[in-house]
């Protein structure tokens, strides 16, 4: 079908107009249209920029691309669901930002040295305490809990592992020792415990862990605080 022109008796037409459409693209501002022109990037600009990126990449080296894998663990599942305190549904891109986001774990500078991992209250429920640690350009996690349902009702648990796989050697033996804050309320004096080779995130983590009694959570009377319980918390580098 063709178009015609409108006449005097109407001012539409009762098809699409493509002469209209035509004419319209054709009116503007000429100066306008001379600066989107300039404006636009023309192959050889675009072909010079993807080469300049390339080139940057490749500047990294091996040890910025370490870096980059660093930061997108490997781990799609979480490797303390075997606790039962994982509510994530579903897998994940980054296993340190599920660490810090749901499991409320924190970014440290240094491994835990007589630190007190405590609660607000009693052991009536599930407690966590979590930190990720950089040693050289690996990345540590740390992780101390008592989960009466899905561990154990009497012992508690402590787990150190690592972020990126073939990182183990590199950190060497990691020790963590465990001791009560109130010595006097409580029989234990110390649990030692030894990673040769640090299991990675993937791993089996629960063949792994360390059970120690939940007796070494003692109350901070001392400190004025007899509702909270404690146990102070060690975990070093036996090669440093």
């Amino acid at each position: 079908l063709k178009c015609s022109p409108p006449t005097a008796q109407s001012d539409s037409c009762h098809w699409p107009c493509t002469h209209r459409r035509l004419e319209t693209a054709g009116m503007g501002d000429p100066g306008k249209r001379k600066r989107e022109i300039v404006a636009t990037a023309t192959g050889k600009e675009i072909l010079d920029t993807v080469v300049k990126k390339m080139k940057i990449v490749n500047d990294k080296g091996q040890g910025g691309l370490a870096a980059e894998e660093a930061k997108i663990c490997s781990a799609r599942r979480c490797p303390l669901r075997w606790t039962g305190c994982c509510k994530r549904p579903g897998p994940f891109n980054n296993l340190q930002e599920h660490l810090l986001q749901d499991h409320r774990f924190e970014m440290r500078r240094k491994l835990p040295r007589k630190k007190f991992f405590c609660t607000s209250s009693g052991l009536d429920g599930p407690k966590e305490w979590g930190q990720i640690v950089t040693i050289g350009d690996q990345c540590v996690a740390c992780v101390v809990g008592f989960q009466p349902e899905t561990v154990s009702k009497t012992h508690g648990f402590v787990l150190a592992f690592s972020l990126q796989k073939g990182a183990p050697s590199a950190v060497g033996p990691i020790s963590a020792t465990l001791q009560p804050v109130s010595p006097g309320e409580s029989s234990m004096r110390t649990a030692k415990f030894l990673w040769s080779e640090l299991p990675h995130a993937s791993a089996d983590l629960e063949q792994a862990v360390g059970l120690f009694p939940a007796k070494f959570f003692t109350t901070r009377t001392a400190e004025g605080r007899p509702h909270e319980r404690a146990v102070e918390v060690t975990i070093q580098c036996e090669n440093s």
